[in-house]
Parts: structure tokens; sequence; C-alpha cells
């Protein structure tokens, strides 16, 4: 996002590549191991997965179109 601060432009949201390789399942369950490690409860549920990706994708590239 450039602009959203005057003088501060923002690394992400960045544009989405298509298709982008690096965005993957093993990246999923790399952040979720991360959280994990960081005292946070493990993922219990295929929609907590699915929530995770779309977050992590939210960050990354911006909103979902």
């Amino acid at each position: 996002m450039r602009d959203f601060i005057p003088g501060w432009d923002r690394a992400y949201p960045v544009p989405a590549p298509t298709p982008d390789t690096r965005f993957s399942e093993d990246l999923i369950n790399q952040v979720a191991a991360l959280l994990v490690s960081h005292g946070y409860p493990p993922l219990s549920h295929v929609f907590e997965w699915g929530e995770l990706e779309m977050a992590l994708w939210d960050f990354l590239y911006g909103e979902r179109k």
C-alpha cells in the first residue's frame, strides 16, 4: 500500500504473481509450526488450516477479489 501515511511506504501487500510457487502447502505448514513453537495451540480442524491460508494470502497480497 502506497501513500497510506505520507512518506511511509509499506512493503505489503505485494502484487500477486500468477502462479506463485512460493505460496504453498509447505509455507502454510511452516507458519502453523512457527505459531505452535511460540506457544499457540496447534491447528486441529481443516477449517483452521483454510483460515490460516486465507489470512496469510490477505496479508501478502491484499484482500481476495
